[in-house]
């Protein structure tokens, strides 16, 4: 059986035995964040969800989303997401690649968050930065650090904050924030930001399903498969003939998809994002002595 097959007989078995469903999500906060709008149709539909996710994670998706049962203690009979998409090669936006593996078909609306503002309070004065998020999880999605360090003296007058887990390497910025923040904190950074640049990560889908303008240095992943089309954010990847490969990949760990944006496609990129209200294309110009067009 294929992991659609096997993901909808365990959902047809569970809903039968309890008129409940157990799902687990622990691998990646940009897929519990995609996964929302799939909970909400299982809502729609009546069924009762007992929704397992990482435990850090637990107090801000409660307030969220308070119709879901969260926890961080799994049972036999989940639906393990995590299992099933171990393998699976990325061919449609992951909400939908999700949604199938629960048994529902696509459209699925975009996420949609709405933070309390007792979470943005605490960052008023971080109002109209430019939030950065240089870690990505894997080599193929993390932008060079001699790329991320340039970006403070390509900003100028603008206020730059650095948010993420690991707290190095160093990197020029104005207030530095990273391994600093629980997650309801980072919503609430990311509600108050300007615009934010960020890898193809966690943190774009949150700062997409917040409204807030955001630029992503995508990698070998197709942007169609990650962003929709109403998410006011600009995806940024290299013109290469080999990209985008979804994991495909031929070129033996170096990445050129991701290390070709230069700290000036970035600005050009940031400026974009701040004047359109739906999803852009930004295809990465190709290098002239040494430099792209817009660095």
């Amino acid at each position: 059986m294929s992991p659609v097959q096997i993901a909808a007989a365990t959902v047809e078995t569970s809903v039968s035995r309890r008129q409940s469903l157990t799902i687990k999500r622990c691998h990646g906060l940009g897929n519990v964040v995609c996964l929302l709008p799939v909970l909400a149709r299982l809502r729609d539909q009546g069924y009762t969800i007992r929704m397992v996710i990482r435990p850090e994670w637990l107090h801000t998706f409660s307030m969220l989303m308070p119709e879901i049962y969260w926890t961080d203690r799994t049972e036999d009979d989940a639906v393990d997401l995590d299992e099933l998409t171990s393998s699976l090669q990325p061919t449609e936006h992951r909400t939908d690649e999700l949604g199938r593996l629960l048994g529902l078909n696509p459209p699925f609306r975009s996420p949609h968050l709405v933070v309390p503002e007792a979470w943005t309070e605490p960052f008023d004065s971080l109002a109209g930065s430019i939030v950065f998020a240089p870690e990505g999880g894997h080599p193929s999605r993390t932008w060079p650090t001699e790329k991320a360090a340039m970006l403070r003296e390509y900003l100028q007058d603008e206020k730059l904050v650095l948010i993420g887990i690991d707290p190095q390497p160093e990197i020029p910025c104005d207030q530095d924030l990273r391994g600093q923040l629980e997650l309801h904190e980072l919503l609430g950074v990311l509600t108050v930001a300007d615009t934010v640049v960020t890898m193809d990560s966690g943190v774009l889908h949150l700062a997409a399903a917040l409204g807030t303008p955001a630029v992503a240095i995508f990698g070998g992943v197709d942007p169609d498969f990650r962003v929709r089309q109403d998410q006011r954010v600009v995806a940024m990847q290299t013109s290469l003939d080999c990209c985008p490969c979804n994991k495909n990949e031929i070129c033996s760990g170096r990445f050129p998809c991701v290390r070709s944006a230069e700290p000036g496609d970035v600005i050009y990129a940031i400026q974009m994002a701040r004047k359109t209200e739906k999803r852009l294309l930004y295809a990465v110009p190709a290098k002239k002595n040494g430099q792209n067009a817009h660095t």
